[in-house]
């Protein structure tokens, strides 16, 4: 008995023909999770943030690096490559701030669509500014923006300046000019109402109804041991989103609840005002 002759696979059964080698793995591609987060975030600030009031702006330095990162949020997903004028595009293939685009067919609720901004410094009237933050000097933001074709952005704040004897008072304005300005408008919404919950307790919440197409008013007051209350305005006007805060000692300033939304809503009115 005759013993069968072994088959070569590389050879085939010599019915088929050779069996072709297998082609070689392309080495896998680098995933997006495994990508360098840089260490830190870009800072800025007023020098006065830092004068002794201790703990009691502890939940202010939270919420600003939070304010900071949505601002870096929303800026990086929007298409750069402007012109340098201050005119905003209509065109952006994402939302801004992590929100979801509208679906195809879809459209962002009615509203004036916005072109042309001021400086932030010029975005409140002066005779408002004397009125509910005098003695405040106004800085305008690195974030301040002017070359983008799908967003502009503004981020001024006045601040009691350093070494003043007033009580401490900080007016911020955080705007935004783009397609995206609904989604905008709900996460700053979110974030007054839930962000800092640990340290401050809202005692106010509602809507504003003569305030561009949907506003929305936010008080909370500091959790003992800190002093410090804000009262923030959140306001989407067809395509331009903002919020207004306006934080203050509430100890020293002998300011009440009402007195102090009532300034965040005038401010608000003159930012709205102020755009074109």
């Amino acid at each position: 008995m005759s013993e069968t002759p072994q088959l070569d696979p590389r050879k085939g059964s010599g019915e088929t023909g050779p069996i072709p080698p297998l082609p070689e793995r392309a080495p896998a591609a680098p995933s997006a999770w495994s990508q360098t987060v840089p260490a830190t975030l870009p800072q800025h600030g007023d020098p006065a943030a830092g004068r002794g009031r201790g703990s009691a702006r502890l939940w202010l330095i939270v919420g600003g690096a939070a304010l900071a990162v949505a601002a870096i949020v929303g800026v990086v997903v929007a298409m750069s490559g402007g012109d340098g004028k201050n005119t905003a595009s209509e065109n952006s293939p994402a939302a801004p701030g992590g929100a979801k685009p509208p679906a195809p067919g879809a459209a962002e609720p009615a509203g004036k669509t916005y072109t042309k901004v001021p400086e932030g410094c010029e975005l409140i009237k002066a005779s408002t500014l004397a009125r509910i933050a005098p003695g405040t000097e106004c800085k305008p933001s690195q974030f301040d923006n002017a070359t983008m074709a799908a967003m502009i952005t503004r981020m001024p704040s006045w601040k009691t300046p350093f070494g003043s004897s007033g009580a401490f008072l900080d007016l911020d304005v955080n705007l935004s000019v783009s397609p995206g300005a609904k989604g905008m408008y709900d996460m700053h919404k979110k974030t007054a109402l839930t962000a800092l919950g640990k340290v401050r307790k809202v005692t106010d919440s509602r809507p504003l109804h003569d305030l561009g197409n949907e506003a929305h008013v936010v008080h909370a007051v500091d959790k003992a041991p800190m002093d410090l209350a804000e009262a923030t305005v959140i306001v989407r006007a067809g395509n331009a989103e903002y919020t207004v805060g306006y934080s203050y000692d509430v100890q020293r300033s002998g300011m009440n609840q009402q007195q102090a939304e009532d300034a965040a809503i005038a401010a608000a009115h003159d930012v709205l005002g102020s755009l074109g």
